[in-house]
């Protein structure tokens, strides 16, 4: 046994000889205490800790039924494995029934078998101990409804944010669709002196173009039926917070008039009905949001320097999923008794496979995807854990039922019929490995690693077939910025991480 300490466990069996014989066998994987029948083994257990408890069902002063309700009723957290002969086997599945992890027959042949059941009930009662400190730490951040996260970097990201949540400088956070940048506008509003005052959340991405200055900064006297000015969600945030996400989508005139909401204070509104009307007053603390370049825009005339010098007084980026895979756990916990409360299933836990394919894969839309993920996996289950089939396949790297394309999909263009055999063949292999290669690493957000994995190739030998493909000039086919990066930070040079963060496309709808 390969364990991380030597587990304690109690052997219980009224025969000298036999209890001998097994105590023997376990001591080489365990450290094991011994009891002669339930009493004797009830007071042991009511002093000594240990992980799991190996009882024999036949025993004389008290039956091993009546101690396994016993053990169960005082120590529920401690597995219990018991022994029965071949004619005792009705009575070791009324014992699994009533909370044994496992039964094995007696005599144990080979005794390694015996070794097994019980390390695989220590680790069921690990797995659950874990699983128990993360929903703990996930009620923790429920209950203050913060961002949950342990990686270094998004903790980091938050400690900033919340850093400034008592100053009423604006905000600018930084982070691909689903990183919870309206999770962390929020904890900023909470934590500063606003809290008790609205915070009003704006899609910009959502806005229609034409309405978007009458939404944000409302009529003017006489638009409204009543002939009074009719107000818009700066207003309604004035005293408290108000977070435009994807800011990047306002049109070039509501910039302007956001600069002024941030220069002066002041909200002037749109509409022809308006220009009469003074500007009106406001005290609101904006924070923004984009998963675009906005020096880019800028740069391209799309979005105002002087704006994005407003917005940008304290900027905070925070990371992809695939970045800080420690929060894969702890999110997928969460989702999952969410999901499964939600839908009334008795989905309890993940299992091994399954969290090792959830840690290794991309995330590419991060926590959202990662959600979806596993609402799919808790309505797909059938018993009480997440195993891989349950999963997407997306995330399971199987292959779904309609997703294998028809053995004739290739449409060869009629130039290639046009050449010779060999010659047609070489360019069509270049085509299918510029287009392949290009849009794995697209749907990988340019992880080499996942991109590899999920081509079924070594990393190296992906990394080779992919500079063959640039070498040719198909670099810019590949995706733009398609890099070697792996979520590590190992790429081979500049620009060259997985996920550029300026190739991400506005979200349309949602939170970010």
């Amino acid at each position: 046994m390969n364990a991380r300490a030597r587990a304690r466990i109690l052997l219980v069996d009224d025969e000298p000889a036999q209890r001998r014989n097994l105590a023997r066998a376990l001591v080489r994987d365990f450290d094991v205490l011994t009891a002669e029948d339930g009493p004797a083994a009830l007071g042991l257990l009511a002093t000594t800790r240990v992980e799991a408890v190996l009882l024999d069902l036949a025993m004389p002063r008290m039956s091993g039924a009546e101690v396994l309700a016993q053990i169960k009723a005082a120590h529920p957290d401690v597995e219990v494995v018991v022994m029965a002969g071949h004619a005792e086997l009705d009575a070791a599945v009324a014992a699994v029934r009533a909370g044994a992890y496992a039964f094995v027959t007696k005599p144990v042949e080979p005794e390694a078998a015996l070794s097994i059941a019980v390390e695989r009930a220590i680790e069921r009662r690990r797995l659950e101990g874990r699983a128990r400190a993360l929903e703990a730490r996930v009620g923790e951040h429920e209950q203050l409804g913060e961002v949950i996260a342990s990686s270094a970097a998004m903790q980091d990201a938050y400690r900033r944010a919340l850093g400034v949540a008592s100053v009423a400088a604006p905000i600018l956070l930084v982070g691909e669709r689903g990183t919870g940048k309206e999770l962390v506008a929020r904890a900023v509003h909470r934590r500063g002196p606003r809290a008790g005052r609205r915070f009003v959340a704006v899609d910009c991405s959502a806005l229609p173009a034409p309405r978007a200055e009458e939404e944000l900064f409302g009529e003017g006297r006489g638009a409204s039926p009543d002939g009074g000015a009719g107000g818009g969600l700066i207003d309604a945030a004035d005293g408290g917070t108000l977070f435009l996400d994807e800011v990047s989508a306002l049109p070039l005139a509501a910039q302007a008039r956001l600069l002024r909401v941030l220069t002066h204070g002041e909200v002037a509104a749109a509409g022809a009905a308006a220009v009469a009307d003074a500007p009106r007053r406001v005290d609101v603390r904006v924070i923004a949001s984009t998963c675009a370049d906005l020096r880019a825009r800028a740069a391209a005339g799309e979005f105002r320097e002087d704006l994005l010098y407003r917005l940008g007084v304290v900027v905070i980026e925070l990371p992809p999923l695939r970045r800080r895979r420690d929060d894969i756990a702890l999110l997928a916990s969460h989702f999952l008794h969410r999901c499964a409360r939600r839908h009334g299933r008795g989905v309890a836990r993940i299992g091994p496979e399954a969290a090792r394919l959830l840690r290794e894969h991309a995330w590419p839309g991060n926590a959202g995807e990662l959600e979806s993920a596993i609402e799919h996996a808790v309505l797909s289950a059938r018993g009480d854990a997440i195993l891989p089939a349950d999963l997407p396949p997306a995330v399971s790297g199987r292959a779904g039922p309609d997703r294998r394309p028809p053995r004739d999909a290739l449409v060869l263009p009629a130039q290639l019929c046009e050449l010779p055999y060999a010659e047609a063949k070489e360019r069509a292999i270049e085509a299918f490995d510029r287009i392949y290669i290009g849009r794995l690493l697209q749907r990988t957000g340019n992880n080499l690693s996942e991109a590899a994995r999920q081509a079924g190739m070594d990393r190296s030998n992906f990394r080779r077939l992919k500079k063959k493909v640039a070498s040719r000039g198909d670099e810019a086919a590949m995706g733009e910025g398609a890099g070697e990066g792996d979520g590590t930070g190992e790429g081979d040079g500049a620009g060259e991480e997985d996920g550029a963060e300026g190739a991400a496309a506005p979200r349309r709808g949602g939170a970010g």
